[in-house]
């Protein structure tokens, strides 16, 4: 029969999230909680009530003794596992506790920007058995499983969570369990508001409120800052952006602004060379009707935009 192991896994902290290499960094620790007669002992032997291995003391000795444990390894793992404390504790009666807490990257190939900055999105962790489901099987440890309530991280905060455990050839040929704890993250939005949208919206405003001057002429000089204001703007908050290889929520807004204060730009030249050739009353005809259809073009454009990225599939 094989033997049952509880694997329970705590997030401690996120370190890191790389988003254009899809990984994360974080501080875990990690449970499993298993009994084998093999492992057991008198007390009287040893002078003691329990045995403690700490390191690779267990493996060794379990080599040593012919007993297979649930050695394991994280699928998702990048670079190396930094181990800060490892331990195993056995019981008299063969129960055995084993704990490690380990800080690495880890790789999460669900990340998905397309709604940035209001994406959500996933991490996990697997813990994959190297011995197949005949020798230990895994059940979740929910006792122990859980987020931390402080994870380092200003910019992300944790909306869900959930573990798992299904078996399949993932790290090996043979069918092996697999403990998955995946949770979901949403960004704060303050940031993001204030320093992005915010500043945003008002270079929309302007180049809508250069419509209300009278002088062609002026409007030619305030639009034309208002463009370079845009690309001063765009420079600044260049490095608050992801760098991927397709376009995002946001970068299809500053995507749209850019070509708004573009035409807006060219709009207002239009009205200036009317006035100049002596056809001033139907610039100002013109004008009259683009005062009001510029913000309903607008408002227009952004629910187009919105449409496709958060409610087209």
């Amino acid at each position: 029969e094989p033997i049952p192991v509880k694997v329970g896994v705590k997030l401690q902290q996120i370190t890191g999230v790389d988003q254009k290499s899809e990984n994360y960094g974080a501080v875990y620790s990690l449970r499993m909680k298993w009994q084998d007669p093999r492992l057991a002992f008198r007390p009287d032997e040893c002078q003691c009530e329990y045995k403690v291995f700490y390191n690779d003391d267990f493996a060794k000795y379990a080599s040593q003794q012919d007993i297979e444990w649930p050695t394991f390894v994280i699928e998702n793992q990048q670079n190396n596992r930094w181990v800060q404390n490892k331990a195993v504790e056995v019981n008299p009666d063969g129960s055995a506790t084993y704990f490690e807490r380990f800080t690495t990257d880890l790789q999460a190939p669900d990340f998905e920007f397309r709604t940035f900055p209001f994406d959500e999105q996933q991490f996990y962790v697997h813990v994959d058995s190297l011995f197949p489901v005949d020798t230990f099987t895994f059940e979740p440890d929910n006792d122990f499983t859980e987020i931390g309530s402080q994870l380092g991280e200003e910019e992300w905060y944790i909306t869900d969570s959930q573990s798992t455990v299904t078996s399949g050839s993932f790290s090996t040929e043979a069918a092996t369990p697999r403990f998955e704890l995946r949770f979901w993250a949403k960004r704060h939005l303050t940031f993001y508001i204030f320093r992005i949208l915010v500043p945003l919206g008002l270079i929309i405003a302007v180049s809508w409120i250069t419509f209300f001057l009278q002088d062609f002429g002026k409007r030619v000089d305030v639009t034309s800052a208002n463009l370079l204001l845009f690309f001063a703007y765009n420079f600044t908050i260049a490095n608050d952006l992801p760098r991927l290889g397709y376009m995002t929520y946001l970068d299809a807004l500053l995507v749209g602004t850019f070509i708004i204060s573009v035409l807006t730009l060219g709009y207002n030249v239009y009205l200036k060379r009317q006035e100049s050739k002596g056809r001033e009353t139907r610039a100002r005809q013109i004008d009259r009707y683009m005062i009001w259809l510029y913000p309903l073009g607008f408002l227009l454009a952004f629910g187009v935009v919105t449409w496709m990225f958060f409610v087209k599939v």
